[in-house]
């Protein structure tokens, strides 16, 4: 009898195991989406900015030439970069999904990690085209304190009124007058008309294209060459306009850093 109670066990577990090995293995589901990566690096032409709290020209404050032959030290150098989209070969876009973490605050002064950030669940496929705004949409400025990148304590807000800085450089320039303490300091916001500052850019992903694969992530690495803010269409003379701060002549900036952004690599 001790036997037969034995064997029965020991049936009905071979039984269990065979039932479960004959189940068949699921297979993963395919990946069809990754991140993308955009690094910004920040230029004065051919040159890397570096920040300098120097309040006049020592011999190793970092100095650049704008196109008025203004010599200039940069202390403080952010902008924000939103409302990004991804044109495909077959002409659709992914856009990054609006919310608090689409505003992406880039700040020369933690390069490491702020000047590079992860576009999340992008499809795979080919990419030929990048779009980008500099600045921060209506309704953000006029949707109370925010948190994250938006955070008053970053520095980049006015007034409930005035709302979001979208790029802000200052620094230390012989040129300016002595009554600025040759300091010179461009804040520049805006977003209602006839002073929207938002400014939209467009770069071509081309040679190669910008290829979105499953198994890594693939990098575009973008060229931001502050002299251009001084540039074209209006030269700035630091000089006699040391500081812009008001929506109408923050204008002249963000007109003149339309040609900001150039695409410098891509890497699939």
């Amino acid at each position: 009898m001790k036997k037969i109670l034995l064997i029965i066990p020991f049936l009905i577990c071979l039984s269990c195991k065979k039932e479960t090995d004959t189940n068949p293995t699921e297979e993963p589901a395919p990946v069809t989406q990754n991140d993308v990566r955009i690094n910004f690096t920040n230029m004065a032409g051919n040159t890397v900015v570096s920040l300098s709290k120097d309040s006049v020209y020592v011999g190793s404050t970092p100095k650049y030439l704008n196109a008025n032959n203004d010599t200039f030290s940069v202390s403080f150098l952010k902008y924000y970069i939103s409302a990004i989209r991804l044109k495909k070969s077959d002409g659709s876009y992914f856009s990054e999904p609006y919310d608090t973490y689409s505003y992406h605050l880039v700040d020369a002064a933690d390069s490491s990690n702020t000047c590079k950030f992860s576009l999340k669940n992008v499809p795979l496929g080919n990419y030929i085209q990048l779009e980008f705004s500099v600045g921060v949409d209506s309704l953000r400025n006029v949707s109370g304190a925010q948190t994250g990148p938006l955070d008053p304590i970053h520095n980049m807000f006015w007034t409930w009124s005035q709302g979001y800085i979208f790029f802000k450089l200052e620094g230390y320039s012989s040129s300016a007058p002595a009554n600025t303490v040759h300091n010179i300091q461009y804040d520049i916001g805006g977003f209602q008309n006839p002073y929207n500052n938002i400014r939209t850019f467009t770069l071509s992903l081309t040679a190669p294209n910008l290829v979105v694969v499953g198994d890594h992530v693939s990098d575009i690495y973008i060229k931001t060459d502050i002299l251009e803010a001084f540039k074209t269409p209006t030269a700035i003379n630091f000089s006699t306009d040391p500081v812009m701060m008001s929506l109408g002549p923050g204008q002249l900036i963000a007109n003149n850093y339309k040609d900001m952004f150039t695409l410098s690599l891509i890497k699939n």
